[in-house]
């Protein structure tokens, strides 16, 4: 098939429900709309269940206010025997102004699986039409990058000590996955879990500047082991770093059998939270100083981060330009 004839479509209105304080699109229920469409390419593609296996990094690039709609567009650009390779593209439309702008692209990895939530066959392949040969090898380059990182999954997975246990800045929250959060082979959907992640990470944010914050961007993501129902999730927040305006927020995911007692590590990733006025204006967080070797050690961590964030923003941009080639921005 080509990466053309793989694409879905969805929309979505900004009700009150979706957004923060401020009346602008809570960042997490974009993600949650994002994982969903790219899904739903990834089921009709490879005709059956399917399961967010990564996420690349996702920078939001302007404000979604109450009242508009969003577009989300989402394709296969590559697939191997069980995996596919996600593009998505999502942005806002102002149907009273008739105007477009684009709120985030990014990738995504997912894994076609069975009743059981096991690893299938998949019935299609990708082969690039014409002007899709960029996006196609770029799709295939990050596959095998994929699979790099993941050969160090179960070794990963083992890591299951607290992030941060100095940190004077910092929230803990446990959950049980219900069968609403895991609708397919029993496992949570991803885009369920990214949402919670998003929230307990604005909360910290918010806790440290006493203020509104919104997410700016969220780093590149694995899920290292399956989250089935009837699980107990345990979620750490932890301040690592403050900026002028934004704050980053490290979060790591680990999951509980609570039968057998065996605990694995799910996911860490990083959000970028930003102190805004009630206009949306980025406004100056109060100031952070490290105090503890761990407190320093982890700051060090953040300040290499953020300077990669400076460069995969300007991909971001550039990325953004090649998706909407690919599937061009309409009413």
């Amino acid at each position: 098939m080509r990466i053309k004839d793989t694409v879905v479509e969805s929309r979505y209105f900004v009700m009150p429900v979706d957004t923060n304080s401020i009346g602008t699109l809570h960042g997490g229920r974009m993600i949650y709309w994002m994982v969903s469409t790219a899904m739903l390419a990834c089921i009709r593609f490879g005709r059956g269940e399917a399961v967010l296996g990564a996420l690349d990094s996702l920078f939001f690039l302007n404000p979604v206010k109450l009242g508009s709609m969003v577009v989300v567009k989402a394709w296969i650009e590559c697939a191997g025997r069980a995996s596919m390779e996600a593009g998505v593209l999502a942005y806002s439309v102002d149907l009273l102004k008739k105007e477009v702008k684009p709120t985030t692209t990014s990738h995504m990895s997912f894994v076609g699986v069975d009743s059981l939530g096991r690893p299938r066959q998949l019935p299609y392949s990708i082969s690039p039409g014409p002007g899709e040969e960029k996006i196609y090898e770029l799709a295939c380059k990050r596959y095998e990058e994929r699979k790099k990182i993941l050969g160090e999954r179960e070794k990963i997975g083992l890591d299951v000590a607290e992030y941060a246990p100095d940190a004077r800045y910092r929230m803990r929250s446990s959950y049980v996955v219900t069968m609403a959060d895991a609708p397919f082979g029993g496992l949570m959907f991803g885009g369920r879990l990214l949402h919670i992640l998003d929230e307990m990470a604005g909360a910290l944010g918010s806790r440290y500047c006493g203020d509104v914050v919104v997410t700016a961007s969220l780093d590149s993501t694995y899920f290292l082991n399956p989250i089935r129902y009837g699980m107990i999730i345990d979620v750490e927040t932890a301040l690592t770093y403050v900026g002028t305006s934004s704050a980053e927020i490290a979060v790591k995911v680990l999951t509980e059998n609570p039968v057998s007692g065996v605990r694995r590590h799910a996911a860490t990733t990083f959000f970028t939270m930003v102190r805004v006025d009630r206009e949306g204006n980025p406004v100056p967080m109060p100031e952070y100083i490290p105090q503890s070797e761990g407190e320093k050690k982890r700051m060090e961590e953040a300040v290499i981060r953020r300077n990669k964030r400076v460069e995969l923003r300007r991909l971001a941009e550039e990325v953004e330009k090649l998706h909407r080639e690919l599937v061009s921005y309409d009413l």
